[in-house]
């Protein structure tokens, strides 16, 4: 099974690779250069943008820990979700790694069920928030584009879909319908990974049950949680306003909106493909065709995102080597 795994992860890296280089060379290389040299002394408020991004998705963090003591204050949390951010985009594990990481990394400071929880929480909150957000996406485009065939019944079978799961999501939490304990419960009886379970489905379930009591006892946190992640939406709209104002010559907050939409959905979709590598740069460049623009412009915007990535991927590495070398405060406690 693993093996399998680690020949589609090579054979989704290839992939992507290839894409990335069809459609760069469809959109012109020396273009694509020249829009990134003219963005210029914009690459320095692309990097304030994005981690205003950080920031708030620090702060939304720092309201999921559900501790007796004081929550861990967002700049404590910043460095762990530079970590985590930056060996999901680095690597094909994407998520899998990078919230490992910065559970590892918090754990170091507090037990590991309170900040696991956390992990969990925080993630399942901005999910919901980029499905918002993309939906509203499809709605504005729907408004705007009415003359496209169809699009008004797809935008409304998607939002009845978004909404039955969300009610089902509802009943399942309201009821607290373990389905991790479940799940847990039924790999025993099949005599799968007992060994694993046994070691940890103590931790596990209380996981679970952590984060149901977030949803069920919490919701004003909840809401405010959900008003952060929704915001953090907002700086891709304004990065990408930036760059198409600077090397496109024209834009509108409705481009860009509808730009950070599908690149919102690009990220919840191929986490596990490093950088989007490829992908980005063809939903971005489909994207910008269908509204009039030259698809270079979206091969533009998708690459220089990408260098705003790598300043805080390498931050990221920074600090994970930092915190490798830091002994643990519990540990430094017991001597």
């Amino acid at each position: 099974m693993r093996k399998t795994l680690r020949h589609l992860r090579l054979l989704a890296l290839v992939a992507s690779f290839a894409l990335f280089v069809y459609v760069l060379k469809r959109s012109g290389p020396a273009t694509v250069l020249n829009n990134i040299r003219l963005l210029g002394w914009g690459f320095v408020i692309l990097i304030v943008l994005s981690g205003v991004r950080q920031v708030l998705r620090s702060v939304a963090w720092s309201y999921c820990f559900q501790t007796d003591g004081p929550r861990p204050a967002p700049l404590e949390l910043f460095g762990p979700r530079l970590v985590g951010e930056a060996l999901e985009d680095l690597t094909p594990a994407g998520p899998l790694l990078g919230q490992t990481a910065k559970l590892l990394v918090v754990s170091r400071r507090m037990p590991a069920e309170v900040g696991a929880s956390s992990v969990v929480i925080e993630n399942l909150v901005y999910a919901l928030a980029a499905v918002l957000f993309m939906l509203s996406g499809l709605l504005i485009a729907s408004l705007k584009l009415a003359t496209v065939h169809g699009l008004r019944w797809i935008c409304g079978d998607l939002v009845t879909c978004f909404l039955a799961s969300i009610a089902v999501a509802w009943w399942i939490v309201s009821r607290r319908i373990l389905l991790l304990g479940r799940g847990l419960d039924y790999l025993k009886r099949a005599g799968l990974g007992r060994g694993f379970i046994e070691r940890h489905e103590h931790y596990l379930r209380a996981v679970e049950h952590s984060t149901y009591d977030f949803f069920l006892t919490r919701g004003r946190i909840f809401l405010l949680v959900l008003g952060i992640e929704i915001a953090t939406n907002f700086t891709g709209v304004c990065e990408a306003y930036l760059v198409l104002k600077v090397t496109a010559a024209h834009a509108s907050v409705f481009v860009a909106y509808l730009v950070e939409s599908a690149n919102r959905a690009v990220q919840l979709l191929f986490s596990f493909v490093p950088f989007g590598l490829g992908i980005q740069e063809g939903v971005a460049a489909s994207t910008l065709q269908a509204l009039g623009y030259a698809g270079s412009a979206g091969v533009s915007l998708a690459i220089i995102r990408k260098i705003r990535i790598v300043f805080w991927a390498a931050l990221g590495l920074l600090l994970a080597a930092k915190y490798s070398m830091t002994r643990p405060a519990r540990e430094e406690k017991t001597i």
